[in-house]
């Protein structure tokens, strides 16, 4: 059983698309949130299937998978599985990488972090020393509405 997203509530003036000859349809958010918002809303914001750079399918810059995905929270326990000179060298590129504040929020799990974000981060942690799979301190279900 897949947990409920803890971010279901579909943004206020969410992008909603109408296409029905989208190949992508039954897999894209815009799509899925349409139905409910062209029945709840008062206004909406389409995408516009007439612009120039409009395109369905793979090549739709607008996709966004209806699934939810996996974000992560929190590295301490990782971090921690470090030496202390990789740990000191991990933390100054993060920081380098990111900002300071940015790392820290990261680090304590009070942002969540999306799938992309959590394999670039396994990658700087296995260069500096992680052996094996990089794990975060908890795991939850969202849709990734941007």
């Amino acid at each position: 059983m897949t947990a409920q997203p803890v971010n279901a509530e579909i943004p206020a003036d969410y992008l909603i698309c109408t296409s029905e000859s989208c190949s992508e349809r039954t897999n894209c958010l815009h799509a899925h949130v349409a139905a409910e918002l062209t029945r709840t809303a008062a206004t909406l914001r389409q995408i516009n299937p007439h612009h120039p750079d409009y395109h369905e399918g793979s090549q739709c810059r607008f996709f966004r998978s209806a699934q939810p995905e996996r974000y992560a929270r929190g590295f301490r326990q990782a971090m921690n599985q470090l030496t202390r000179q990789n740990y000191i060298a991990l933390t100054n590129a993060l920081i380098a990488r990111e900002t300071k504040t940015q790392f820290y929020r990261m680090r304590r799990g009070d942002i969540p972090l999306s799938p992309a974000m959590q394999a670039r981060l396994e990658k700087t942690f296995r260069d500096y020393g992680l052996n094996g799979k990089l794990t975060f301190d908890s795991y939850e279900e969202r849709f990734t509405w941007y």
